[in-house]
């Protein structure tokens, strides 16, 4: 029998308010698809309601100087991302980039591997992002808001973090009315999960699919 600790994990941190958003139903769609795979275990990790302050403060700024250590609650967040093999991060698109919980939790989490050593890998083995936009995907692709946000998660965190395995995916028309379009975005959200379950494998146990 296999131990629950010892079997990969996937982190799914989810940046929304509403756990009746289609961005939380996504994310359990999503956990329902680990699950499924059966050798892989789901971690949910509500920035909300875990009252995580995404403001980078003075606390943040004298650790990346090296004059103290680092603040008690990013450390906990750190210890959560190194318990996983993969991390996803589900977040809406507020003012076509992602919202301030998110943002913040990157700048301080993210940004305080790279504190006072400067250039030193983050423990994130391996980073999918799913941002989920209210509105259709060929406006996003009109005015360059999706080459934009894909520049800012890849490049300007995942690449300058040094995360080797990194993706971001958009899911789109998430404030229509059309119940089709809702059952979509659930069954891709599962989807993902069977596809987040593959890659937290070791190399040797995976499936072709």
């Amino acid at each position: 029998m296999t131990n629950e600790n010892s079997r990969p994990k996937v982190l799914l941190v989810v940046a929304h308010p509403d756990h009746d958003s289609a961005t939380w139903a996504v994310a359990r769609a999503i956990e329902q698809g680990i699950r499924s795979a059966g050798s892989v275990t789901a971690t949910i990790h509500d920035l909300v309601a875990s009252g995580f302050d995404p403001v980078y403060g003075k606390a943040d700024l004298a650790h990346h100087r090296g004059l103290s250590g680092l603040p008690a609650d990013v450390g906990r967040e750190q210890e959560l991302l190194e318990s996983a093999e993969v991390t996803v991060v589900l977040f809406p698109v507020y003012w076509w980039s992602m919202p301030a919980l998110a943002k913040g939790w990157f700048d301080r989490v993210f940004g305080a591997y790279d504190d006072v050593s400067h250039g030193s890998p983050s423990a994130v083995r391996k980073l999918h992002l799913v941002a989920l936009a209210g509105l259709g995907e060929a406006t996003f692709a009109r005015h360059g808001y999706k080459a934009a946000l894909t520049t800012q998660t890849m490049h300007g965190i995942a690449d300058y973090s040094q995360v080797g395995d990194a993706s971001i995916e958009f899911l789109y028309d998430t404030e229509s009315k059309d119940p089709a379009l809702h059952e979509q975005l659930i069954a891709r959200g599962f989807e993902i999960g069977v596809e987040m379950a593959q890659r937290a494998q070791p190399a040797h146990d995976r499936v072709a699919v």
